[in-house]
């Protein structure tokens, strides 16, 4: 790290350290070669606190150069709270209103699923596109994100955990609350490949008259639930204990 932005850094950080309740904002350029690696050393020296916002700063015109994909994922995993749009990188459509070139939106549409804000920079914004003034490119960053398609229900659950450690849960020393296994069953994948695991095992034991399932931390039921199913697709005779500690667990 250079002299510069070592004392950058370091009054950065004080800053961070002295402020109760806001975030102060990281501007780096989105298509500067280095750009990444300055904000990594700056941000690695303020010991990676969260509370470092960053915000992207798009040139008014990208580099042909510029390798999009890979520029996109250096930044993705950043935690990028603004993205900083000129207000001539916008383009004009046959009504004067301002829209983005099909390679800056592509770039701008992956970054919507973390719902970043959008800032427009101009020295003046009369002139660029006469229609609409500053309210059409709010209008048209909103009719942007209308198109996307609609999360997925893990994905619904997750937002706002993105790039964040959980503290690791203990179900066998605390009892958790319901709202927990609500997010749990949210996982379409587990209970699919569980009931699939259990028609299995129970198709090795087709020769018995009744089969004992034991489901052990049985939750609010959905395990109960795909050894059911199991069962009644295999047409097998069954005999279901659900075995749970938890209180919460229990759906009133």
């Amino acid at each position: 790290m250079t002299g510069t932005h070592t004392n950058f850094a370091r009054a950065l950080q004080s800053t961070i350290s002295n402020l109760n309740y806001s975030e102060p904002v990281l501007r780096m350029p989105f298509a500067e070669p280095d750009a990444w690696t300055r904000y990594n050393e700056i941000r690695t020296f303020c010991e990676h606190t969260p509370r470092l916002a960053l915000a992207l700063v798009f040139p008014s015109e990208l580099p042909v150069t510029l390798d999009d994909d890979l520029w996109v994922d250096q930044w993705i995993a950043e935690p990028v709270r603004f993205l900083v749009l000129p207000c001539n990188l916008f383009l004009k459509n046959a009504k004067g209103f301002p829209v983005l070139s099909k390679r800056v939106q592509a770039l701008v549409v992956r970054f919507l699923k973390f719902s970043p804000q959008f800032v427009i920079s101009a020295a003046a914004v009369e002139g660029e596109h006469p229609s609409g003034g500053l309210a059409a490119y709010h209008q048209y960053l909103r009719h942007l994100a209308k198109q996307q398609p609609e999360l997925g229900i893990v994905d619904q659950f997750a937002t706002g955990y993105h790039d964040y450690l959980q503290a690791p849960l203990q179900p066998l020393m605390d009892h958790l609350e319901s709202a927990t296994y609500e997010v749990f069953e949210q996982d379409p994948v587990k209970y699919r490949l569980y009931e699939t695991a259990v028609e299995y095992a129970l198709a090795d034991r087709s020769h018995m008259d009744v089969i004992v399932l034991m489901v052990v931390g049985a939750g609010r039921g959905p395990l109960v639930d795909c050894s059911l199913r199991a069962a009644s697709k295999l047409g097998a005779n069954v005999r279901m204990y659900a075995v749970e500690k938890n209180p919460n667990a229990i759906v009133t």
